[in-house]
């Protein structure tokens, strides 16, 4: 923990070489969740001294059980949004109060099974969300940009959609803040939780 930045990449990787080496099982604690995901072959997390999920990397990514996992894990973070389950004309959306999300596909049937509250929480990764400057087939969202984040080999994009903020990542992108932009996001990439027990409910 004390080692600079440049020289902890390195020993990562060493210290996972020679634990396969060895073959020994290791505990590992960390705070750095970068650190967690690349050297576990299973990830604890805790809370306040609970238990939140025990799972693989790749499944405590893609599948977080709850919103505090989903919150924690990521650079930057899950875009996490109050919603309600209401019904519209052309059936059940998801109403996150400066934008509305139809239910569709499998989202669609995961959301029917669970008979659970109808107060929710949509969650999204910044990557999984699709920035344009101008209107795509799959576009059903549209905000203006508050601020570009360059890093180097991507961007980080802050999207105003009516009073919500969410953060999305790209490889290259160019704008100017107040520039109109659409926003794609793929039913599939969405990640549901119930907003009273804080589960998702895709780990039901």
């Amino acid at each position: 923990s004390n080692l600079d930045a440049k020289l902890r990449l390195y020993m990562r990787a060493e210290l996972k070489s020679l634990q396969k080496v060895l073959g020994v099982t290791t505990v590992y604690v960390t705070h750095d969740q970068a650190e967690a995901m690349t050297m576990a072959d299973r990830i604890a997390i805790m809370n306040l001294g609970e238990l939140q999920q025990l799972d693989t990397p790749d499944n405590i990514y893609k599948r977080p059980a709850n919103e505090f996992v989903a919150g924690f894990i990521g650079s930057p973070p899950m875009n996490l949004v109050d919603c309600t389950l209401a019904e519209s004309s052309g059936g059940n959306v998801l109403d996150c109060g400066s934008f509305k999300f139809d239910i569709t596909g499998d989202l669609k049937d995961i959301i029917a099974s669970s008979k659970g509250s109808t107060d929710l929480i949509f969650g999204i990764r910044p990557e999984r969300i699709e920035v344009s400057k101008s209107k795509q087939k799959g576009s059903k969202l549209e905000g203006e940009i508050y601020v570009v984040e360059p890093m180097g080999s991507e961007v980080i994009v802050d999207v105003k959609v009516g009073d919500t903020m969410l953060k999305c990542k790209m490889n290259e992108f160019s704008a100017s803040p107040g520039d109109k932009v659409y926003l794609t996001i793929l039913p599939e990439h969405v990640q549901i939780f119930d907003r009273k027990t804080g589960n998702n409910i895709f780990k039901k």
